[in-house]
């Protein structure tokens, strides 16, 4: 999986190595784009250089993730709309990858948020920038002026253009908000967003989920409860294990769904569905576990809303269950946090792509930002180019706490005690650890 973030101090080495990697690149070439690095660097603040980088792997828990490369693009000055684009690099580990189309969609879709406008990107007609050339022609870019050897006999500059149109406001959303990182928003859209999240390991995060009840509860897990369910892959394999499952979404759409693929892939028998928000009591039977995955627990927008939705859960925990709630690490909240993610789920001739972003720009001091999640299906043909077949977009304002904003509402409720706060999917992970990227709550029931 492919995330996307902003410029870290420790990134600098990071970008470095990935110049020296690239032929195409001269050496003064690199010096002039590690002096935007450091321009940036020392003075945060400042607008004048943007960047955006991607990594492979850095959302796990564990090792160092890898630079798959980055963008660095800007407003033109004494300009009212137009746009320079830096520099784009991809490692040659990732070429192909869809790495640079990744980087230049986050760009165009921040510029057209902002209103649109034109972007220009300058490149040479020499041999070593052959590949840009032809990337800029695939993405769209077109070419404006040549100017003939402007750098050298033989090695023209070339001036792409491209104009972003300004964003248009999204359709209203569905009524159901708990489908996880956003509900689904068309007949279509529970299947898409099943596809795109199919990269979980849906029976290693039930084993996690197992392994906080018993390190953490006082009680089997005979039955328990999804608040949020999605689609229910979690639920699912729990059932193979013969546990006693419920799932409770707020989208009747993504229920629907969940309860047709339930039962074609054998498990209907063992899952009971209810439709029902997350500050909503579902008609079930008290269970000894319960969670609340995909960071849908965002999607209660005030503490007093937290606050409802723990004493519900706690009302169907029976004394000594657990509640894990997997939450947004708050460092993403930050403008360096891992706020934009993207990744591609291949299905046969189908190629799924999902764009996440938590816009940390418009957050408010209350720890109030807008989201958005994009599940484009597309087919893909053999030297052409794809098709689109459906697609989905879904805006919503997620509210996420810090760690002490979390013990305050936790605090509120006596019938459940904040146990543990983990930072991975695994029980010896503590929030406070180097490697921590998630915030996983586990209350217990008194």
């Amino acid at each position: 999986m492919i995330a996307q973030r902003g410029l870290r101090p420790e990134d600098r080495p990071l970008i470095a190595e990935l110049l020296e990697s690239l032929p195409a690149f001269t050496a003064d070439e690199r010096a002039v784009a590690l002096e935007l690095v450091d321009a940036t660097l020392a003075q945060p603040s400042s607008d004048g250089y943007r960047f955006v980088l991607s990594f492979q792997g850095a959302p796990a828990g564990g090792g160092a993730p890898r630079l798959a490369g980055y963008l660095c693009y800007g407003r033109t000055p004494m300009t009212q709309s137009t746009y320079d684009l830096y520099w784009i690099a991809t490692s040659p580990d990732f070429a192909r990858s869809g790495v640079a189309r990744g980087l230049v969609a986050t760009m165009e879709s921040e510029i057209a948020r902002e209103g649109g406008g034109l972007v220009r990107v300058e490149t040479g007609s020499r041999e070593g920038h052959g590949a840009a050339v032809r990337f800029y022609d695939a993405v769209q870019f077109a070419r404006a002026a040549v100017i003939d050897d402007f750098y050298a006999p033989g090695d023209d500059l070339i001036i792409y253009t491209k104009r972003v149109a300004p964003a248009r406001a999204s359709a209203a959303p569905p009524a159901g908000r708990g489908a996880g990182a956003a509900s689904p928003a068309a007949p279509a859209a529970p299947a898409l967003y099943d596809a795109a999240f199919g990269y979980r390991d849906y029976a290693a995060e039930r084993d996690f989920l197992l392994a906080c009840a018993r390190r953490f509860g006082a009680r089997p897990v005979q039955r328990v409860l999804s608040w949020a369910c999605g689609p229910a892959r979690h639920l699912e394999a729990f059932a193979e294990l013969g546990v006693g499952c419920a799932g409770a979404d707020g989208s009747a759409a993504m229920i629907a769904y969940a309860e047709r693929a339930a039962c074609a892939r054998g498990a209907g028998a063992g899952v009971r569905f209810h439709c029902a928000e997350l500050d909503e009591r579902p008609d079930v039977a008290p269970v000894d576990l319960s969670f609340v995955p995909l960071s849908a627990i965002h999607q209660l927008a005030t503490p007093a809303a937290l606050e409802r939705h723990l004493r519900l859960a706690a009302s169907l925990l029976l004394p000594g269950g657990v509640h894990v709630i997997e939450a947004t690490h708050p460092a993403d909240l930050t403008p360096s946090g891992v706020n934009r993610t993207e990744w591609t789920e291949l299905r046969g001739e189908q190629s799924i792509d999902a764009r996440f972003r938590i816009h940390t720009e418009r957050a408010t001091p209350d720890r109030v930002v807008p989201v958005s999640l994009e599940v484009v299906c597309s087919a893909r043909r053999n030297g052409g180019a794809p098709r689109e077949l459906s697609s989905f977009r879904q805006e919503a304002t997620w509210y996420i706490p810090d760690l002490a904003g979390w013990r305050r509402v936790a605090e509120r409720v006596p019938e459940l005690s904040l146990v543990a706060t983990l930072g991975d999917f695994n029980v010896d992970v503590p929030f406070e650890h180097a490697a921590a990227w998630r915030l996983i709550l586990v209350l217990k029931r008194v």
